[in-house]
């Protein structure tokens, strides 16, 4: 019935001009019906969502330009179909927004002012399609209606206050005030909101020409950029070189670059590797060389040979990151999930009487490579591995933790070359391999082939991201412990991490670490592209 209604007051408004009402769009409906919509739960609950998404999308195809009157006619039929104001209004927001028609979104965010908008999820919803407009579609951004978002925020948050943190922040960016939002955020936002609010922020400081509001800020928990960053600061940078000339350009490249170099991620792309190109090909007195190349094993750029910056952990975020996985890991809602406090009482003992560990070896993890076997073929694999960090890669002091099963089948020569701790077999082993590596320190090396997924996610941001670089730093795979299995396969030692973008004053040289386009899955721990930036001229 719903589905037939919908039909009905199609043709008697006229509403989708330009093609045959009754076929094509009953047609379209119906398909739209038994098919998957990409919606989330709210409109995919049932048939009646559906077909409201459908007939919102076939009206806004079919129809470039939509007056307040057709607005009002289409919204006013639909609600007498539905009955809920909010979801029609929202419904229609995420279907403008999915399909990128910010200019039609625009004029129904406008079209709501004049009927009151005065529904907490819509005008959220309506933030939304707005940031995404002034992040996808600047053309079509208004600054007007944010302004009138930002007023009907300011009288709603009376009513609910604490609820339109987020989108206040947003459209405090979007309007170009800063000093307001930058107000908020030093006093008002909290850490996963500052992270989701970042990159338009930066973006909203280039389109403004404000960026000394960003540099000025103190990131106080880990942050990134996203991609659309950096293509913005490509542009922005150019006109100030256009404007200011090449030295006010210089200052400000060397302010993103410290701002960018101390994000988390790196989410500089091939599109930004070439907008950055142009910007330096841009250059009319300084001349510049920008080549891309690889980061080679020992850490160097393959262009130039120079060492590149390598990524650190500070001390005081590796105590705190120290303390949350013993906190978080081990003892948990109870101890007794990973081990008994008399096993770990015991452990912390061990670690106690013995000086720090140069490496700690997961027994389990490298016995059980190759598959299932005898214990006495198990020491065999972990005594193989221990002797290669022994006396080819000269680690000193070495720790292996595993199972009771077989690690009482130790033979003297192993014993000689590690100290060994053994856990019941009902114990969660890798715990104490973490633990026991942080507990040694910085320097301390772990091998495993486990990601140790399972207790990471545990963690809490900003301990998590710590946890997650120290993980890549610190961590050593293996990938064979056969007797006569090569050293490069036995032991995988982590290549030098380094940082995003590095900055080389001596020689005026920029290198930028960047994911290319066919990333096949690759994590960052594999980024090996860099594209390399060296000035060729001495005079400025």
């Amino acid at each position: 019935m719903f589905v037939l209604a919908l039909r009905r007051l199609v043709v008697d408004l006229r509403w989708f001009r330009r093609f045959e009402i009754e076929k094509q769009f009953t047609g379209r409906l119906l398909k739209f019906c038994s098919t998957s919509t990409g919606m989330d739960q709210v409109l995919r609950m049932d048939s009646k969502s559906k077909a409201l998404y459908q007939t919102i999308h076939s009206y806004i195809v079919h129809n470039d330009i939509v007056s307040n009157d057709d607005w009002y006619c289409f919204r006013r039929m639909l609600l007498e179909s539905l009955d809920k104001q909010n979801t029609v209004d929202c419904a229609v927001f995420k279907v403008l927004e999915e399909n990128c028609y910010f200019e039609l979104g625009v004029s129904y965010i406008s079209y709501l002012f004049d009927t009151g908008l005065d529904n907490p999820v819509t005008i959220k919803q309506a933030v939304h399609l707005l940031e995404q407009c002034f992040l996808k579609d600047f053309e079509h951004f208004h600054s007007g209606v944010a302004i009138q978002l930002l007023e009907h925020i300011l009288v709603m948050e009376k009513s609910f206050p604490n609820f339109f943190t987020y989108q206040k922040a947003i459209v405090l960016c979007m309007c170009g005030h800063f000093r307001q939002c930058l107000s908020m955020w030093s006093s008002v936002l909290d850490c996963p909101t500052k992270r989701r609010l970042i990159s338009t922020l930066f973006i909203a400081a280039c389109r403004y020409s404000n960026t000394a509001s960003i540099w000025s800020m103190r990131m106080k928990s880990p942050y990134t950029l996203s991609a659309s960053c950096h293509m913005e600061m490509s542009k922005y940078l150019k006109e100030q070189l256009q404007k200011n000339g090449e030295w006010r350009s210089l200052r400000e490249l060397d302010r993103y670059v410290i701002f960018y170099g101390e994000s988390q991620s790196c989410t500089f792309d091939e599109s930004a590797v070439e907008a950055f190109k142009s910007y330096f090909a841009s250059f009319s007195e300084i001349k510049w060389s920008v080549d891309c190349g690889i980061v080679t094993d020992n850490g160097c750029c393959s262009c130039c040979s120079s060492p590149l910056k390598q990524l650190t952990l500070s001390d005081e975020d590796f105590n705190s990151m120290k303390d949350e996985l013993v906190k978080r890991i081990v003892i948990g809602d109870s101890v007794y999930r990973q081990t008994s406090p008399e096993e770990y009482y015991r452990f912390r003992q061990f670690l106690n009487r013995n000086d720090p560990f140069d490496v700690v070896v997961d027994g389990c993890n490298v016995a059980y490579l190759g598959g299932p076997t005898s214990n006495d073929v198990y020491i065999r694999r972990i005594t193989r591995l221990v002797r290669l960090l022994r006396f080819e890669l000269k680690f000193r002091n070495i720790l292996v933790i595993g199972r009771d099963h077989f690690m009482r089948f130790a033979s003297d020569s192993l014993r000689t070359m590690a100290k060994l701790f053994s856990v019941s077999n009902e114990t969660t082993d890798d715990a104490f391999v973490i633990v026991a590596a942080v507990i040694s320190g910085k320097h301390c090396y772990m091998v495993s082939n486990d990601q140790l997924n399972t207790h990471c996610h545990k963690l809490y941001r900003p301990e998590l991201d710590y946890f997650l670089l120290w993980r890549r730093m610190r961590q050593i795979f293996s990938e064979q412990a056969e007797p006569n299995a090569p050293r490069h396969r036995t032991l995988q030692i982590p290549k030098p991490l380094c940082s995003n973008v590095d900055r080389a004053y001596e020689d005026d040289r920029y290198h930028f670490l960047y994911v290319p386009t066919e990333t096949n899955g690759v994590d960052d721990r594999h980024l090996r592209n860099v594209m390399c930036i060296q000035r060729l001229t001495s005079d400025y």
